[in-house]
Parts: C-alpha cells; structure tokens; sequence
C-alpha cells in the first residue's frame, strides 16, 4: 500500500522533465545577464531595467537551480522507476509552474499576517493600554488561522506528520 500521494515516473520521464527545468533556468539566466546591461528605452515612459544587484542576484539563483537540476538528471537512472512525493516534486520542480496570478495570490496571503501585525502595532500605539485592541487581535490572528487563510496552519500541520 502507498501512503500519501506519489507520483511515478520512469527515469526517462524524469530525466526529460528535469533537463526542461535546466533549459527554462539557463533561459532566464541570459534574461537577467541581458537585463543587467540594457538601457532604458527612452521613449517608452513605462520601460524601466531592474537595478544591477537585483539582475546579478537573480543570476545566481537561476544558475544554481540550473546546477543543481543538471545534477540529479546526471544521477537520476533511466531505466528505473521513481517514486516521487511532494518534496521531490517541489525540489525537482517536476509539476507545470503555477500562474503569477495564483503565486501572487499565495504570496498576498502569507504577508496578510505581517499586515495584520503591523496594523495591530499601530493600533497598540494609538489606545491607551492597548491590552483590549491587542486581545482582539490576538483572536482575529487565531480564526484567521483556522480557518486556513494563512501557510502558518499548513506549515503547522506539515510539521506534525
């Protein structure tokens, strides 16, 4: 019996998922290389190029994952069958990547409760004692949680498996 949910591949399947991985890092790799020497169309009002040490940064990043993508696909057994959970999928970044509306999504609901803090900061500094105001939102944060709208409760349950 399998428990959880796997997903299984041949070493081919995966070798040949891993090697589109490198070839999307090593493309991006050249974006930002190009991005980090390109000037500013002039007259275009809404061109802008990113700073050099963001470019350089992401540069590093997509040639590391590139790296280490080659990697497993060269140790990776083509005429074998792999078993892969969601560690592997996301380390391997076998699945189709998400659409940046849903990555926004998801990155707007894990800065929500940094929001909240911050809001629940200033209230703090507004009231007098601030006990009440820090009570109230110390139960909001909890129903936020529990009802899922934050990663914090998946990390959560995540970590107690």
């Amino acid at each position: 019996m399998i428990e959880g949910l796997k997903l299984t591949m041949t070493g081919e399947e995966l070798r040949g998922r891993l090697a589109e991985r490198v070839k999307h890092h090593e493309e991006l790799v050249e974006r930002y290389e190009h991005e980090a020497k390109r000037e500013p169309n002039r007259n275009d009002e809404d061109d802008f190029v990113l700073p050099e040490h963001m470019c350089e940064y992401e540069q590093q990043l997509h040639e590391w994952r590139a790296e280490t993508l080659s990697y497993l696909r060269e140790h990776i057994e083509g005429g074998e069958v792999y078993r892969l959970g969601p560690a592997d999928l996301e380390f391997g970044e076998i699945l189709p990547q998400k659409p940046g509306m849903v990555e926004q999504e998801e990155y707007e609901r894990e800065q929500r409760v940094g929001f909240s803090l911050e809001r629940i900061a200033k209230e703090i500094g507004r009231s007098g004692f601030g006990v009440s105001v820090l009570g109230e939102a110390m139960e909001e944060h909890r129903r936020i949680r529990a009802a899922g709208k934050t990663g914090v409760a998946s990390r959560a349950r995540s970590r107690r498996k």
